[in-house]
């Protein structure tokens, strides 16, 4: 006889099914959202202790939290004051520059003895790229103000979360009913401490790594050497893979002024990449965050498949928020084992 195994589904579990589905949905059609959310808690993370520092010393929250933002817009307003003019000025001489560049191009790729590479097939693709990107114009526009506005949400999240981190703490236990509040707590705070420590960890890094960049490139007196610094300091967010891709457009840039000068170029870059790996990175990141390489970079692959730029910048602190929570996880099953 032929037995019959009768799978029983509760209308409980279809409508859980159906629920999840239907909240992973929402969610991936607000991503752009959940994503300035995520930044903003980061971001809030970092600012955290100077505002608990204040609020200890008899400031005003709300006061603690907008001498906070002062001082952290001045920085960013001197730097760019700073930085914007002789950046511009650099960037305006590069594409005053630029129909050397492609001269020069053409002459070499036309004295080598490429296949099929001509003057003429040169000039229609460098023609065609120019058209696309002229077309692309108003896409760059529209982007740029996205960016402006995701910038303001981003900006008007960190600076709520700041008001109401304690009472979202308090009421954070009843995302999870089942365990402690005090535990529940602990968690949140640990990982504050550790996304605050990632924070101010990244921004002493990409200082450091965009101003030895700086010194490195006008020693040796590589063109817009200013905007390439600021480039390797922007990537710096981006672990592993950003060093590399900063490092291109130097070379590129070095390559046309001097092939022994790109040869430079690359000793420099890889000197700044062992000085971050061998000294800054162990002193600063690795005791904030404790990531692994291997995980870093699974983080790192799935944060940029999913989310591009944004999610691989914001793999590291997602993989150390996982992190934490799976390190309590198991001390729950390692102490039902004992047990």
């Amino acid at each position: 006889m032929k037995q019959t195994t009768t799978i029983e589904v509760s209308l409980k579990s279809v409508l859980l099914v159906i629920g999840t589905l239907v909240l992973l949905f929402i969610a991936w059609k607000v991503k752009g959202i959940l994503i300035a959310f995520f930044v903003a808690y980061v971001l809030m993370s970092g600012f955290a202790p100077l505002v608990d520092r204040l609020t200890k010393a008899g400031v005003n929250k709300t006061l603690s939290v907008l001498v906070t933002y002062l001082l952290a817009i001045g920085l960013l307003a001197l730097l760019l004051f700073s930085v914007i003019p002789p950046l511009i000025e650099q960037i305006r001489g590069f594409i005053t520059n630029l129909p050397v560049y492609v001269n020069w191009l053409v002459n070499n790729l036309n004295s080598s003895s490429v296949p099929g590479v001509t003057t003429e097939n040169i000039t229609n693709v460098l023609t065609s790229k120019i058209d696309t990107a002229l077309s692309n114009l108003l896409g760059v526009a529209k982007n740029v103000f996205g960016v402006f506005v995701s910038f303001i949400s981003v900006a008007v999240f960190t600076f709520y979360l700041l008001l109401e981190r304690d009472r979202l703490k308090k009421n954070l236990f009843v995302l999870f009913p089942n365990l402690p509040k005090k535990r529940v707590t602990s968690l949140a705070h640990t990982i504050e401490e550790k996304l605050g420590a990632w924070v101010r960890g990244e921004v002493v890094l990409m200082l450091v790594v965009g101003l030895a960049t700086y010194i490195g490139l006008t020693i040796l007196r590589v063109e817009f050497a200013l905007p390439l610094a600021v480039i390797a300091g922007l990537l710096e967010i981006i672990p592993m893979v950003g060093p590399l891709v900063a490092a291109v457009p130097a070379v590129i840039i070095a390559f046309v002024q001097s092939p022994i000068l790109a040869i430079a170029v690359i000793a420099l870059y890889l000197l700044v990449q062992q000085l971050e790996n061998n000294f800054l990175v162990p002193k600063i990141m690795e005791k904030a965050v404790g990531l692994s390489p291997i995980v870093t970079i699974f983080a790192l692959s799935i944060g940029g498949a999913i989310f591009g730029v944004v999610g691989a910048a914001m793999a590291v602190p997602a993989a150390a928020i996982f992190q934490v929570i799976f390190e309590d996880y198991l001390v729950d099953v390692l102490k039902e084992q004992d047990s």
